[in-house]
């Protein structure tokens, strides 16, 4: 963190979590679980953009999360080819526009701005989808699923004005 800041990047992390009564341990150990991989995730995928040149770093990578999933998922597929062959396109499109396209975009966004408003403003993707879920799906939020998106938003707005414009370290 830039020095005379330590703070600012925490308080507005917090200012987007509350504790009400019915959190339970389980559940705030899970998400600070997620926060960490994700954390993890964003400081290798920083590391391996600045370490390999264009997106190599990204076809390897890819690359090995098909081999770890293609026991999982290689019996369905293949059947499902073999009974409407479209699939394959499908399979395709499914593939440039959910994996290969945004992770090429964060590599490129990781490699000119700081760590640290990259993990937050990741956290606008729920807000996103709430508002898609509203225009597309016609599907309207609660009250307080509204405020908790209110709050993240909040989150990375502050985190995003109060951050220097020079590059975190790797």
């Amino acid at each position: 963190m830039p020095s005379g800041q330590p703070w600012r990047s925490p308080a507005w992390c917090s200012s987007a979590s509350g504790r009400p009564r019915w959190v339970t341990s389980g559940g705030v150990a899970a998400a600070v679980l997620a926060a960490g991989c994700w954390a993890a995730y964003i400081v290798m995928n920083r590391r391996v953009g600045a370490a390999i040149p264009g997106t190599d770093g990204l076809s390897v990578s890819m690359l090995v999360a098909m081999v770890v999933a293609l026991p999982f998922g290689l019996r369905p597929a293949a059947e499902g080819v073999v009974a409407d062959p479209v699939l394959l396109l499908v399979f395709g499109a499914v593939a440039v526009l959910s994996s290969v396209l945004p992770y090429s975009l964060e590599m490129t966004a990781l490699r000119r701005m700081p760590t640290r408003v990259f993990g937050v403003l990741q956290s606008l993707g729920p807000a996103l989808a709430a508002l898609a879920g509203l225009v597309v799906l016609r599907e309207a939020l609660s009250p307080v699923e509204v405020v908790a998106l209110a709050c993240v938003t909040a989150a990375s707005a502050g985190v995003t004005l109060t951050a220097r414009r020079s590059a975190a370290p790797l």
